[in-house]
This record gives structure tokens, C-alpha cells and sequence, in this order.
């Protein structure tokens, strides 16, 4: 598989949820700083609460479990980031898959609510970059709903604007 090569198993690895070389070599801009851990997780808790995520609605309603999953995700890799708006939407995105996985309906409930909650964790935000970064969130969440981890591989190879150079091994 091309690059983003992380092999054939169904899990990404979380420099492709926020990888800060990355992000630094990255042309889009504005880069707007989230806030920090204590304000992330009372935004996600709000959020979470508006829409109903915190409350279990029975063993077929896998919602509240990945809601769940998904806050403790966003507070460990997210918080105090300096991101653009490709990277806060894609970034968000990649949570969502590292807990649903495959390509099923769970991804629908998450997506006004992250939503959301992009607009909370991005104080001074102009408005431009929380509907680019919405944007963006939608569109991969949209590939992983049809495809998981493979529709969120190619809707990456076909947008991320920082491209890696390939090192021959023997150069590296």
C-alpha cells in the first residue's frame, strides 16, 4: 500500500492523528491553537451532553460506548495542538475510526457532535476555518462510514497537503 503505510491491520497509528513535523511543514494556514486538556474535556462534556452521547440507551446502541472511547482519545492526543483546519478535521476524524474501525452506520451519530465541538475547542477561531475544518471532518467521516480504514487511506492519499518524500532504505 502507498503511503500512509501503516500495513494491513485495522488500527492507525496516532502520528496520523496529530504528527506535529507534520503539521509544521504544513502550507495551510491559519494555524489556531486548541485549548488545553482541562477546557477540552469540560467542551467535550458539554457537547456530549446537548446531543445525548452520555446516556447509555441500551446493549444495540453502541453510541454511548464510542462517544465515551472517542473523548478519551481527543483529551490524549489533541489538547494545546497548533493545528490547520485540514488537520483539526482530519485529525477528529482519525479518533473516530481508531475507535469504530470498520465501515458500519456508528459513525453518523458522531458527526454533528464533533462538529460541534470543534467550534468550542477552537477559541478565536475565524469562521472560515471551523466550517474548512468541518469540511474536512465530514468528508473522511463520510469514507469511513463506506469504507473504514481503506476509505479513510484513500480520501488521506488524496488530500493531505504534505507529502513525504520517499527515502530509499539505503538512504535512510
Amino acid at each position: 500500500m502507498p503511503y500512509p503505510e501503516w500495513g494491513e491491520t485495522d488500527f492507525i497509528p496516532l502520528n496520523l492523528i496529530v504528527d506535529r513535523d507534520n503539521e509544521a511543514r504544513c502550507p495551510n494556514h491559519p494555524k489556531i491553537r486548541l485549548v488545553d486538556y482541562r477546557p477540552f474535556d469540560d467542551a467535550i462534556e458539554l457537547t456530549w451532553n446537548q446531543y445525548d452521547l452520555n446516556e447509555w440507551k441500551g446493549i444495540d446502541d453502541h453510541t454511548h460506548g464510542n462517544a465515551f472511547n472517542v473523548q478519551r482519545l481527543l483529551c490524549q492526543t489533541l489538547p494545546s495542538e497548533h493545528l490547520c483546519a485540514y488537520h483539526l478535521g482530519r485529525g477528529m476524524a482519525a479518533v473516530a475510526l481508531e475507535v469504530i474501525g470498520f465501515p458500519c452506520a456508528q459513525y453518523a451519530p458522531l458527526v454533528a457532535p464533533m462538529c460541534k465541538l470543534m467550534e468550542r475547542v477552537t477559541l478565536g477561531a475565524p469562521p472560515s476555518y471551523i466550517s474548512q475544518a468541518q469540511g474536512v471532518f465530514t468528508d473522511f467521516m463520510a469514507a469511513e462510514e463506506s469504507g473504514g480504514t481503506q476509505g479513510f487511506a484513500a480520501r488521506y492519499r488524496a488530500t493531505e497537503p504534505v507529502v513525504k518524500k520517499k527515502v530509499p532504505w539505503w538512504q535512510r
